[in-house]
């Protein structure tokens, strides 16, 4: 499980790279019209359980696999839906995608720690932060699902902007687990 993490690691970085791209579009343009911000965030949900899935996948990894088909479903949703249906539901939506997404996040982190030899997974934390702060954001939603498309905008820029730091940190990581792996893992 250990090496195939290790050669993938790129999709771990790939997801946080889509979510810091994510967070800045939502500083940059944060005035943009709540369609807009459907569409962005219906597109950066598809993509990050894509790839999330694709790493669950690649690694065996049940949880990684359930949080990549929750963020590709919830994008699915999200982009298809009647816009009414979304429109009215957006919050919660958001919510709901990080509530969920964080909880597997978590029980994966733990998952990672107790299958880990030794000291090699240090970096089992940031993972686990992610996952903190995903199931944070999401509970702050669900008490203000009322607030303003700007407020959520920007509130969701600096989630996705902490969130993709975290995974991109994580990634990283990972890719180090080589040297103590010892083994030749080879990044695809």
């Amino acid at each position: 499980m250990f090496d195939e993490l290790v050669r993938r690691w790129w999709i771990v970085a790939a997801r946080g790279a889509v979510s810091v791209l994510f967070g800045i579009a939502a500083f940059v343009a944060p005035e943009s019209t709540l369609s807009w911000l459907i569409k962005l965030f219906g597109l950066f949900a598809l993509a990050d359980g894509a790839f999330t899935m694709g790493a669950g996948l690649s690694v065996g990894w049940l949880t990684l696999f359930l949080e990549g088909f929750v963020g590709a479903a919830v994008g699915v949703v999200t982009l298809f839906a009647p816009t009414s249906f979304v429109e009215l539901w957006l919050v919660v939506n958001i919510a709901g995608y990080a509530v969920l997404t964080g909880g597997i996040e978590l029980v994966g982190a733990l998952g990672l720690k107790s299958k880990a030899r030794g000291s090699m997974v240090q970096g089992d934390w940031l993972l686990g932060l992610n996952g903190a702060i995903s199931l944070l954001f999401g509970i702050i939603l669900f008490f203000n699902t009322a607030m303003s498309a700007a407020t959520l905008v920007m509130m969701l820029g600096g989630f996705a902007l902490i969130s993709g730091a975290l995974l991109l940190a994580f990634a990283f990581n990972v890719k180090g687990w080589r040297a103590v792996l010892g083994s030749p893992a080879v990044a695809l």
